[in-house]
């Protein structure tokens, strides 16, 4: 193969400057780039080198998302067991929110302060060898404590406009969590220090008087207000055309339990140990959630989750006894290759020993992967689905999470990231899942709809 050049100016906006690039590669590009900016770090210093990564990323992530706005065009089949995109204009847009909604968050994280990264690269250290201590790596179930029943959580009537017009009537569940990091763990007084993130959260939508399945339905990254959780999570639809009762538990750090300028901005700081203790935590308040269920009801429960939701619900499976069903959304299941490919561009201003040290962050992660854990569930109720054009959790998430299952049923869905939960091509699948396991044989009450079985159908061919 021929290296041919290219004009750094198409990449980054600075003329003058070639790279070589076999066969117009990204990754080649971005490692030559990288060796590029150092080249310029020694002949300017360090000041250069941060100042030309820090200058240049945004345009770093605009030319990425044009390289894979190309890959669907020339239906590339990118991941092994997964399909390629079929090229549309609806696709190609949602390849492209997605690329802005993470250029976004780029830009709203801000620099670190170098002292705040040295400071997590040595608590990673310090918590790899506190796990090791403790013998989690081997067993990492016993990082998890049980958590204590939840028997009177404050509830409260109250009403949400929707972002499309609209108000839902709901009830907001509040709680204090009473989780708290391991004594001794790295990480834990700043972690006990977010003062809201300790009274813990959900919204809850149930039928007066009837006993109904219950879906516990949990958000992905930056939701967790109630207007943003029932339109990502098409809430209304599961409540009053599936018939379920739906609980949506906020996960930490967003929403109301947020301190930053936008829901789950914490959890992008470099001190990665945040990621153990917000996943930690968000599967012992939905233990508790469940339990909370299970002491009004004998009704089946099953959790549903998107994205980071995903995530958590694919890891709390592993904790709670007789599920209906598990469905992952979106998921991410790997938080380091996550991280890795939608790092705040403004962390790429730094280099040396200021580098994310991935392999540490994996090494780190274990206690809380879900690939580290298997369902307490068969695997013919465990279900996936997945965006094939999904930039924010590639493709290659959802899939370890199937290979990881044992190969359940996975949808491949025509879609991105951002817009996937909330698309009528979902329908037909999730009304699927809660038909086969949520209600007994022949009860749901859309089950023999014809009429309504019609109209999803026709509403997702429209979606595509």
């Amino acid at each position: 193969m021929k290296d041919r050049e290219v004009p750094v100016d198409v990449v980054v906006g600075i003329r003058g400057a070639h790279l070589p690039v076999r066969n117009g590669s990204w990754g080649e590009i971005r490692s030559h780039f990288g060796a590029w900016v150092e080249a310029l770090g020694r002949r300017g210093g360090d000041w250069m080198s941060s100042l030309i990564r820090w200058l240049t990323a945004p345009a770093i992530e605009i030319a990425s998302m044009a390289n894979d706005t190309a890959a669907v065009l020339r239906r590339e089949q990118r991941y092994r067991d997964v399909p390629a995109a079929e090229p549309s204009a609806g696709l190609i847009a949602e390849a492209l929110v997605d690329g802005s909604f993470s250029l976004l968050v780029s830009l709203l994280v801000g620099v670190p302060e170098s002292h705040r990264v040295r400071r997590g690269h040595q608590e990673l250290l310090a918590m790899r060898s506190f796990i090791e201590r403790n013998g989690w790596y081997d067993d990492p179930s016993a990082y998890h404590l049980p958590p204590p029943p939840l028997r009177a959580p404050q509830l409260t009537p109250k009403r949400a406009s929707g972002l499309r017009g609209g108000v839902t009537r709901y009830v907001e569940m509040v709680f204090e969590s009473e989780y708290e990091p391991h004594p001794g763990e790295p990480g834990r007084e700043r972690w006990l220090a977010h003062e809201d993130n300790g009274t813990a959260v959900a919204y809850v939508l149930e039928h007066e008087g009837l006993d109904r399945p219950w879906l516990v339905c949990t958000h992905g990254f930056s939701m967790g207000q109630p207007a943003a959780n029932f339109q990502g999570m098409a809430a209304r639809w599961i409540h009053e055309e599936l018939g379920l009762n739906v609980l949506m538990p906020v996960l930490p750090l967003h929403g109301p339990r947020s301190s930053t300028r936008f829901s789950g901005g914490a959890l992008l700081s470099p001190e990665y140990a945040n990621v153990l203790h917000l996943f930690s935590q968000a599967v012992w308040d939905i233990r508790r959630m469940v339990d909370w269920i299970r002491r009004r009801t004998s009704a089946p429960v099953g959790l549903y989750g998107i994205s980071l939701g995903g995530y958590t619900v694919s890891l709390a499976s592993a904790f709670i006894d007789d599920l209906a069903c598990v469905i992952a959304g979106i998921p991410a299941v790997d938080f380091t290759s996550l991280a890795r490919d939608n790092e705040p561009w403004a962390y790429k201003a730094y280099g040396g020993d200021l580098q994310s040290d991935w392999g540490l962050v994996a090494e780190v992660m274990h206690p809380v992967s879900p690939l580290s854990f298997e369902p307490r569930i068969p695997v013919d109720r465990r279900y996936i689905y997945a965006g094939v054009a999904d930039r924010v959790a590639r493709p290659d998430q959802a899939r370890a999470l199937w290979r990881h299952w044992g190969r359940p049923e996975i949808e491949w869905m025509p879609s991105g990231h951002v817009m996937a939960s909330m698309k009528s091509d979902l329908k037909p699948f999730v009304r699927r899942v809660a038909a086969r396991h949520l209600f007994a044989s022949g009860q749901a009450p859309f089950a023999t709809d014809a009429a309504v079985e019609w109209r999803d159908d026709a509403e997702a061919g429209q979606g595509r």
